[in-house]
C-alpha cells in the first residue's frame, strides 16, 4: 500500500500499522456510517466511491459531498480527535510542534452526528483509529494532509452551503407550480357541474349555460367518474349533427375520461393535458372518487406562463399556410417547460408528441398534394434526435420511407414502377412541407427524398444485408443512423413486417457489430474519476456533451440492444427492455435513467440558452460556470454512464 499515511515508514513499521488498521468492504448502497454511530477513527477509500447525505423519511435526502478514490471519510469528525489531543490552554509556540503524545486524553468522548455516509457503488475502504493517527502525527506530511483534507472539504461544503442559501432564498414556494399539488389549484366538487349518464343532453346543456365560467360537465354513477362532457363536445357531439337532446348524455360523453390524482404535481397536470390535447382533467381520490377538476386555463392562471399558447389540437387540423408560424408556438411551449422546471424527461415527451403530430400533419398535408392516393401501404421513419425523442428544437431532416412492393415470384413491373414514382414524388413533397413547418434539409442528404433512403421492403432488406456483410465506416455510420429509428405514420402491419425483416437481418451480423463495438472503442467516454479541483479548474475546463457523452452513451446503447435482439425503441424504453431481459439490473437501469436525464438536461438547457441569446448552437458546456453540486452531480452522471459503455465492450 503507497499512500501519504505510509510515508517513511519502514516495511516492519508498515506492517504492524496495517495490523491496527482494518479493510472493509461494501456492496452499492451500503451504510458506510451511521448518524447514530459514535465515530473513533477514519476511513480511507482505496477503491469505488461514497456520498455523505442527511437521512430523512419524509423529503428528499440531501446529498452533501461525493468521496472518491484516495479522499478520507470521517472528516467531520476530525475536531474530536484535534480537540483531544489539543487542549486550549497548552503551549502554542509555533516553533515547539505540538504532537499527540505531549497530552493527556480529556474525558471528552465522540459524538454522533447527523448525518450518514454510504457507498455509491461496491467500495473498499481502510479503517484508521484515531490510535493509528495519533502514532503517526509526528510525520509533517501526515498533518499537511490532513489539514490540506480538511480545508478543502470546508470549502467545497462551505460553497455548497451558500448556493442552497440562495436558491432556497430566491424561491417563493407560492410562485413557483411545479411544486403545487394538482389540489392547490383545482375547481373542488362543489364547483363542478356533474350529471348523471341517463339524464337528457338538454338538461345537461341546461346546466352549463346557467354558469358561464364552467366549460365541462363530469358525468358520475354512484360518485364514480364515468365520463365527461365539454362545451366542445356540445358543438361538434348534438349542434352540427342535428342529434336529438332528448337522448341521454351517454350518448355523447367521453367514457373513461383520463384523470389524476390530487397529489399529482401541477407539471404531471400540465403533461397529461399536453400529451393527450385535452384541456379538462377530473382530479379523484386515492380511492378513484371525484375530488375536482382541473383545467389549462387553471395551470396557466397559477403562474401566469410565456407559452402554451397553442392549442395542441389545432397541429391536426392545422393548413399549409399556417405551417410557418406553428414554430414560434412551439418554442413558446418549450420556453415554459423549462423556466417552470419541468422534468426535462416529461419536457422532452411533451415536445416530441407535438413534433410528432406536425410531421404527422405535413405527412397528410403532402399526400392531399398527390393526385391520387397512395398506391400500396406505406411507412415513414424518423430518425436522430427526433427518433429517439429528445428533439427540443427543430433540427435538420432525418428521415426514411418502406412501402409495399410486389412479393410474387412473377412481379408486376408496370405495379412496382407505379408504386415507386409515386412514393419518389410523395417523399419530395414530405420533404418541401416539413422545410415550411421549420425542418431545415439535412445537409448530409438522409432523407427520403434520397433514393437510398426510400425502398420496398425486398429492397431494404436487401439494402441492411450489405450494410452488415460489408461493413466499411460509412455503411456503419449510416447504420448507427438507422437503426435508431422511429415508425411515425403509415401502416403498423407493414411496420411489423419491415421490424422482423431487420431482426432476421442481424441472425448473423456478430461481424458487424463487432465492427460497431469498435468503433466506439475508438471514442470512450471520458474518464472523470480526478480530483474536482483538477478536472474543473485546472485541467479540463469544457465538455461536448454530445460528441463525448451522448453519442457515445447512445450508440452503446445500440450495440447492446442489438446483441441481444432488440431492434426498436427509443433509449429509453430500449433500458427497460434490457432489464427486461436481466441484462442490466435493476438499480443500473434506475441509476443509468436518472444519469441520463441529468445529461439531458444540461444539455437542452445550454442548447436552448444559446439559441436565445443568438448565439451559435453547440453541444459544448464549460464546467467552470457549473456549482460545485452540479459538478459532482456531472461526474457521477458521466461515469455512469461510461459504465454502460465498458459493458457494451467487455462482450468483445
Amino acid at each position: 500500500m503507497k499512500h501519504i499515511l505510509t510515508k517513511n515508514l519502514t516495511q516492519t513499521e508498515l506492517t504492524n500499522l496495517l495490523k491496527k488498521c482494518q479493510t472493509f468492504r461494501y456492496n452499492q448502497d451500503d451504510i458506510i456510517l451511521h448518524a447514530s454511530d459514535n465515530r473513533e477513527g477514519i476511513f480511507l477509500v482505496l477503491s469505488g466511491m461514497a456520498e455523505v447525505y442527511i437521512p430523512s423519511e419524509k423529503s428528499r435526502e440531501e446529498v452533501l459531498e461525493i468521496i472518491k478514490p484516495n479522499e478520507l471519510i470521517g472528516l467531520s469528525n476530525i475536531h474530536h480527535f484535534i480537540s483531544t489531543n489539543y487542549p486550549q490552554n497548552q503551549q502554542s509556540d509555533p516553533k515547539t510542534p505540538l504532537y499527540p503524545d505531549q497530552v493527556s486524553k480529556p474525558q471528552a468522548q465522540p459524538q454522533s452526528s447527523l448525518i450518514q455516509v454510504r457507498a455509491i457503488d461496491d467500495l473498499e475502504a481502510l479503517y484508521i483509529p484515531y490510535t493509528v493517527l495519533k502514532e503517526r502525527w509526528a510525520e509533517p506530511a501526515i498533518r499537511d494532509y490532513i489539514l490540506d483534507q480538511v480545508s478543502s472539504r470546508l470549502h467545497d461544503v462551505y460553497h455548497s452551503l451558500a448556493e442552497q442559501i440562495t436558491m432556497n432564498t430566491s424561491i417563493d414556494p407560492t410562485s413557483d407550480p411545479t411544486i403545487l399539488r394538482v389540489q392547490d389549484i383545482m375547481q373542488p366538487t362543489k364547483a363542478i357541474i356533474q350529471a348523471k349518464p341517463t339524464d337528457t343532453i338538454q338538461s345537461v346543456a341546461k346546466k352549463l349555460s346557467q354558469n358561464n365560467r364552467r366549460t365541462a360537465v363530469v358525468i358520475l354513477n354512484n360518485n364514480q367518474i364515468q365520463g365527461i362532457v365539454t362545451m366542445h363536445d356540445f358543438i361538434n357531439r348534438v349542434i352540427t349533427s342535428g342529434k336529438n337532446t332528448q337522448d341521454q348524455v351517454r350518448t355523447i360523453m367521453t367514457e373513461n375520461p383520463i384523470t389524476i390524482l390530487r397529489t399529482a404535481y401541477y407539471y404531471e397536470a400540465l403533461t397529461t393535458m399536453l400529451l393527450n390535447g385535452i384541456k379538462h382533467l377530473p382530479v379523484t381520490t386515492e380511492n378513484n372518487a371525484l375530488a375536482g377538476l382541473v383545467t389549462m386555463t387553471d395551470l396557466l392562471q397559477a403562474k401566469q406562463p410565456t407559452g402554451i399558447h397553442q392549442n395542441t389540437e389545432t397541429l391536426k387540423n392545422i393548413t399549409k399556410e399556417q405551417l410557418p408560424q406553428v414554430k414560434k408556438e412551439l418554442y413558446a411551449t418549450l420556453n415554459t417547460m423549462l423556466q417552470q422546471q419541468v422534468p426535462i424527461l416529461h419536457t422532452l415527451e411533451v415536445m416530441n408528441t407535438l413534433y410528432d403530430q406536425l410531421i404527422q400533419r405535413c405527412i397528410e398535408l403532402s399526400i392531399k398534394d398527390m393526385p391520387t392516393e397512395p398506391p400500396a401501404k406505406f411507412c415513414f421513419y424518423l430518425m436522430g434526435s427526433g427518433a429517439r425523442k429528445e428533439q427540443f428544437l427543430l433540427t435538420d431532416q432525418d428521415h426514411f420511407l418502406v412501402y409495399e412492393g410486389d412479393t410474387h415470384e412473377y412481379q408486376d413491373d408496370h405495379i412496382d414502377h407505379i408504386a415507386t414514382r409515386y412514393f419518389a414524388n410523395l417523399a419530395e413533397k414530405i420533404v418541401g412541407t416539413l422545410e415550411l413547418a421549420g425542418y431545415k434539409r439535412c445537409k448530409g442528404d438522409m432523407m427520403a427524398s434520397n433514393p437510398i433512403w426510400r425502398g420496398t421492403l425486398q429492397q431494404w432488406e436487401s439494402r441492411i444485408h450489405e450494410w452488415t456483410l460489408n461493413a466499411t465506416n460509412d455503411r456503419l455510420l449510416l447504420a448507427q443512423n438507422f437503426f435508431s429509428c422511429r415508425h411515425i405514420a403509415g401502416d403498423d402491419t407493414l411496420h411489423q413486417q419491415f421490424q422482423q425483416t431487420i431482426t432476421n437481418s442481424l441472425d448473423r451480423a456478430k461481424i458487424f457489430l463487432y465492427r460497431l463495438s469498435q468503433l466506439e472503442r475508438e471514442n470512450p467516454i471520458p474518464t472523470l474519476e480526478q480530483p474536482l479541483r483538477s478536472i474543473f479548474r485546472r485541467n479540463k475546463k469544457q465538455l461536448d456533451l454530445k460528441r463525448e457523452v451522448l453519442f457515445p452513451y447512445h450508440h452503446s446503447l445500440q450495440i447492446l440492444a442489438l446483441m441481444h435482439g432488440i431492434t426498436y425503441g427509443t433509449p429509453m424504453e430500449i433500458i427497460d427492455q434490457l432489464h427486461e431481459k436481466k441484462i442490466l439490473s435493476g438499480n443500473f437501469q434506475k441509476d443509468l435513467k436518472a444519469s441520463i436525464s441529468t445529461i439531458l438536461d444540461y444539455y437542452v438547457r445550454n442548447r436552448y440558452k444559446q439559441h436565445q441569446t443568438g448565439a451559435e448552437l453547440t453541444s459544448t458546456l464549460t464546467l467552470t460556470t457549473l456549482s460545485t453540486r452540479e459538478k459532482e452531480e456531472l461526474m457521477l452522471s458521466i461515469r455512469l454512464i461510461k459504465e454502460l459503455q465498458n459493458h457494451m465492450l467487455s462482450y468483445y
